[in-house]
């Protein structure tokens, strides 16, 4: 009788072991997707130099070339902006909550939705007033997804976008 119980306590740490890196390494798998988002929506918004659009216009956009890459790498965490963003909306900023090939735009954009990213228009104006300049925060999320145990809410990843000298965003931002 004592072998069994030894063994069943054996069984259960292995499991337990398992289970542990099993873990890790699936957030791991997740953290490095959500990285790899972040920096193709970066990248995107670069080429275009701006955020503007809707992914139905005939012309290409930033946005509808990042839904293609979206559903390409099967991308679909959510989560609410307003978590990581200051929603009072400081001067010179103003924020957009995008999901799939939903955009709402500054304005519309709800504090309590939840959003596949986020998108942040910081902008600037030269001394003189002479020229404006713009820079986009990228938020988006990723976390561990189980039946029973979801974290996709709790950890986002934030990324910059180098500075844009007159940023070309159509009036989608309002200025």
């Amino acid at each position: 009788m004592r072998e069994a119980i030894g063994g069943a306590w054996l069984l259960g740490i292995a499991v337990v072991i398992i289970a542990v890196f099993t873990s890790y390494l699936a957030f791991s798998v997740n953290y490095a997707k959500a990285f790899k988002v972040k920096d193709g929506i970066v990248e995107k918004i670069e080429k275009f130099e701006g955020f503007y659009g809707s992914p139905s216009d005939a012309t290409a956009s930033p946005i509808k070339e990042i839904d293609v890459f979206l559903k390409k790498i099967a991308y679909n965490n959510q989560s609410k902006c307003s978590a990581v963003i200051d929603i009072t909306n400081k001067a010179g900023s103003k924020w957009a909550g995008v999901n799939g090939s939903t955009v709402d735009p500054p304005g519309s954009a709800s504090s309590s939705k939840q959003y596949n990213y986020c998108v942040e228009r910081v902008t600037k104006i030269g001394t003189g007033g002479d020229y404006t300049t713009a820079y986009y925060k990228v938020t988006v999320f990723y976390g561990l997804k189980l039946g029973f145990f979801d974290t996709s809410s709790i950890f986002n990843l934030t990324g910059e976008t180098k500075t844009i000298y007159y940023p070309k965003d159509g009036g989608f931002w309002g200025t």
